[in-house]
């Protein structure tokens, strides 16, 4: 079981080291600038890897490029579904009509249809960076505040936090200094897990058409390659090679999750 963990957590951070080597220094992998112009449409071969699209832009240098955006994007929105998630799961663990009013917002959001909903805002609010963050961020938060809020409730039938309560340490203080560091393997759990669902979220939108054209990540790719006639032309590694990485970069938290799940476990068991 310990060498399948370990196993897990090294091939996840191979993956993700890989990424972020090419999110941080893609022009030490590639001699083409991103809006180099070249040939269109031409096949791989050993000066252009993937190819090159419409534009005759190089394929394998516009992965690259997209790499930094593709994280950027997803790794702000699990931040901010965390931050959501945690502040919304421990104010539903008040007693009263606070936490009477937060467990009803969670169980509203539960209810709502995120894809059809993120679709709509999007196309009100615009296809910038930022408003793709923050939306993704406001319909993500649900499962880390019911994973939270089960958490507290836990915690908070605990001995050590009823003495707490008794020596007549303040409610902030306890969450605080207290419940947070108790949280510690779930919030790494769904920060790995939101990550993954974020961009899987935003690779649909873009993929729709409702990404930042300024700044491609490999959703946009994709609907690119749709849009400007891959399958006519026959460019599957135009198609398929945005999508191989983002299942790739989804697998490398995957297999980081699963390291801290199977802790987690064991410090239960």
């Amino acid at each position: 079981m310990r060498n399948r963990k370990t196993a897990a957590l090294t091939l996840g951070l191979l993956l993700l080291a890989l990424f972020l080597s090419a999110a941080l220094f893609p022009g030490a992998f590639t001699r083409f600038g991103l809006k180099e112009m070249g040939r269109p449409w031409l096949p791989p071969g050993p000066e252009h890897l993937l190819g090159t699209n419409a534009l005759g832009y190089d394929i394998w240098t516009e992965i690259l490029y997209g790499t930094r955006d593709t994280l950027f994007i997803g790794l702000m929105s699990s931040v901010l579904t965390l931050i959501l998630g945690t502040l919304v799961g421990t104010l539903a663990t008040r007693p009263g009509l606070p936490g009477a009013f937060f467990n009803g917002l969670i169980n509203v959001f539960v209810l709502l249809p995120r894809l059809i909903t993120l679709i709509v805002l999007s196309a009100f609010l615009g296809s910038s960076q930022g408003h793709l963050i923050l939306l993704i961020a406001a319909f993500s938060w649900v499962g880390t505040a019911r994973s939270v809020r089960a958490q507290v409730i836990h915690l908070n039938s605990q001995p050590f936090i009823e003495n707490c309560t008794i020596h007549g340490y303040s409610h902030g203080h306890i969450v605080l200094r207290h419940i947070l560091p108790n949280l510690y393997d779930i919030l790494i759990s769904r920060f790995l897990l939101g990550v993954n669902s974020c961009i899987m979220m935003e690779s649909t939108l873009s993929f729709l058409g409702f990404g930042d054209l300024y700044y491609p990540t490999w959703g946009t790719m994709i609907n690119f390659a749709y849009k400007r006639g891959a399958f006519l032309r026959q460019a599957y590694a135009y198609l398929l090679s945005p999508g191989l990485c983002i299942m790739l970069l989804s697998l490398s938290f995957y297999f980081i999750s699963l390291y801290f799940e199977a802790r987690r476990e064991t410090i239960r068991g």
